[in-house]
């Protein structure tokens, strides 16, 4: 048990969930890549079904994207535990409520600092949109 500032946070619990998450992501890696080229068949099918194999190939290659994202930030986060600074917010010092890890042990922010930056996003993202 990990106490800071009377929070408590099972750290063994989360290791072993984060392990069993970083498997899963490694077992799932294993599974044939989405990206091969295009085979003699498909090259032939109608545009219609081309359409629907690019769609499929795409969203393949966006989960195996957000899959390395996630797998990134459970090594993260298993490297914080070793040194002894998980459950700390990377940006202000300040501890990372218990119920937050439970729910995304990964995260690097409390829930003041995520609400800021989304909030920065979103009117990044926005001024974009209206400059575009």
């Amino acid at each position: 048990m990990c106490e800071d500032h009377g929070l408590r946070i099972d750290v063994e619990a989360i290791r072993r969930r984060l392990e069993m998450e970083r498997a899963e992501l490694l077992a799932k890696a294993g599974l044939p890549a989405v990206s091969n080229p295009l085979t003699p068949d498909e090259r032939d099918s109608d545009e219609a079904d081309a359409a629907v194999t690019t769609d499929l190939r795409e969203r393949a290659m966006w989960l195996a994207q957000d899959s390395r994202q996630k797998l990134e930030l459970i090594q993260q986060a298993l490297r914080r535990l070793d040194d002894g600074t998980y459950g700390r917010c990377l940006v202000c010092g300040g501890p990372i409520n218990p119920e937050r890890l439970e729910a995304l042990p990964y995260a690097t922010q409390c829930i003041h600092c995520q609400q800021q930056a989304d909030r920065r996003g979103r009117r990044v993202r926005g001024r974009e949109r209206m400059d575009g």
